[in-house]
């Protein structure tokens, strides 16, 4: 895993604890509702990041995703051919914090 994959893991992590307050929940639920959100966000970033990528790209991606490679490759990927990638993390993650208010608003 390169460094920038490290940073980014560290910062999408981050905006998820703050974005979402996750640090009030009990520690035993912290990774959990870290992991289930982060599967959600980056469900998003796919949709937002792939149309990015050329055909070749897309090929490579496509094996990458058959033989399921370990998730920190699979980043570095990203991170190499999308330049924004990033970006598209923090937009999502914001997004999704948006929607997830506004449904808690409608419930209530």
């Amino acid at each position: 895993m390169d460094t920038n994959t490290q940073t980014a893991q560290g910062e999408i992590r981050k905006n998820i604890i703050e974005l979402f307050e996750i640090e009030k929940l009990p520690e035993e639920k912290r990774e959990e509702a870290i992991t289930r959100i982060g599967n959600i966000i980056f469900q998003s970033v796919l949709i937002k990041a792939l149309p990015a990528l050329n055909e070749k790209e897309l090929v490579e991606y496509e094996k990458m995703v058959d033989n399921q490679v370990d998730a920190d490759v699979f980043l570095d990927f990203l991170f190499e051919k999308i330049p924004n990638f990033l970006q598209i993390v923090a937009e999502e993650s914001e997004n999704f914090r948006k929607e997830s208010a506004e449904v808690l608003k409608q419930i209530k």
